[in-house]
C-alpha cells in the first residue's frame, strides 16, 4: 500500500512539476519572423503583445501547451527536436516556429 501511495505522489508531482515548467515569459516569433513576447499564467490565462495584444487560456494536452486566443488563433507549443517550437493555427493557415523561455 505504501508503494503505491509513493508512486501516485511521484507521477502527481511528476505532472504538476510539467505544468509548472511553462509558466514564466516567452520569446516567440511569427510566420515572417518578427519577435513578440508571450507569458503564460500559472492560473491558466496567456498574455501576448502581438499586435494589439491578445488574452488567452492555456490547458495541458499530452504533456505539451495549448494556448486558445481570444481571436480565435490556437498556439500549440512543444518539445520538438529543434527545442521549444510553436505551431500557430488561425483560419487553417499554419506554420511553426522556435520559442525561448526568458529568465525570471
Amino acid at each position: 500500500m505504501y508503494k503505491a501511495l509513493v508512486i501516485v505522489m511521484f507521477f502527481c508531482l511528476n505532472l504538476n512539476g510539467k505544468n509548472l515548467s511553462w509558466i514564466g515569459k516567452w520569446t516567440a516569433l511569427d510566420e515572417w519572423r518578427s519577435e513578440y513576447s508571450i507569458e503564460i499564467f500559472e492560473n491558466g490565462n496567456a498574455l501576448s503583445d502581438y499586435g494589439n495584444g491578445e488574452n488567452g487560456e492555456w490547458k495541458i494536452v499530452d504533456g505539451n501547451l495549448e494556448i486558445i486566443w481570444g481571436s480565435g488563433r490556437k498556439d500549440y507549443i512543444f518539445s520538438g527536436v529543434m527545442g521549444i517550437q510553436r505551431l500557430s493555427d488561425f483560419k487553417g493557415k499554419k506554420y511553426t516556429t522556435g520559442m525561448k523561455k526568458l529568465p525570471d
